[in-house]
């Protein structure tokens, strides 16, 4: 019976004998997240069968993120992990790929022929919040009564914002409510009322560390409106 290697010699095999074709384990990349991470997570590397590397560990290379130094481990024979941390202060996708020739059978038979490639979306960027109006206003955009804010943030919150994180310069909020279905981006709704026969300027604010998400601090949000009330 003669051996073939996969992609190395065309019509190998002649003279009416069975032909094998001999092939590198193939390879399935995952990730242990779900949906678009924040912070560190665990990529596995299932072989389908028990592998070895002519380099000495598992190549790849990688973009939007970096390897966890030494986390790169074996979990059995044939299944490989290890831990990315995404680029700080970044939204897109931490690209890995692993090249041809990367890895043999355990014998150190034939290598893989192709590449293989895996991505996962990132969000490291600090949340923040955009805060709108929706009561009585005159023709110059000055709040003139009593109405309801919205403040909607870009990302799900490690904890719920509650009135007391929200600083107000003049007047008073009541009715604070999240919004939001849990999973989410947090939104939060609340009433304000404007002091009476005031011509100026009301300035809503959230401190720095007020809320995070996914362990990162949101920087100082602040916005200010004016006040014309009669």
């Amino acid at each position: 019976m003669a051996l073939c290697l996969t992609g190395a010699m065309a019509g190998c095999g002649g003279g009416g004998g069975d032909t094998q074709e001999l092939q590198a384990p193939a390879l399935l990349i995952r990730s242990a997240a779900t949906g678009e991470v924040r912070g560190a997570f665990d990529v596995q590397f299932f072989f389908s069968a028990p592998v070895g590397f002519p380099s000495g560990r598992l190549p790849f290379s990688l973009s939007g993120g970096s390897e966890v130094p030494g986390s790169l481990s074996p979990l059995t024979s044939d299944t490989w992990q290890v831990r990315l941390t995404p680029n700080p202060n970044q939204e897109g996708l931490v690209e890995l790929e692993v090249p041809a020739g990367a890895f043999t059978d355990a014998a150190g038979g034939p290598s893989n022929g192709v590449a293989y490639a895996f991505a996962q979306p990132f969000n490291t960027l600090a949340p923040f919040a955009t805060l709108s109006f929706d009561g009585p206003m005159n023709a110059l955009g000055m709040i003139t009564g009593p109405g309801a804010f919205t403040l909607a943030f870009n990302a799900v919150l490690d904890a719920a914002l509650t009135a007391q994180g929200v600083d107000v310069t003049v007047g008073s909020i009541g009715g604070f409510s999240r919004t939001s279905a849990a999973g989410q981006p947090d939104a939060y709704t609340f009433t304000y009322t404007p002091p009476a026969a005031t011509v100026g300027a009301v300035t809503f604010e959230l401190g720095t560390g007020v809320v995070a998400s996914g362990g990162i601090p949101g920087d100082r949000n602040w916005w200010s409106f004016g006040l014309a009330t009669p």
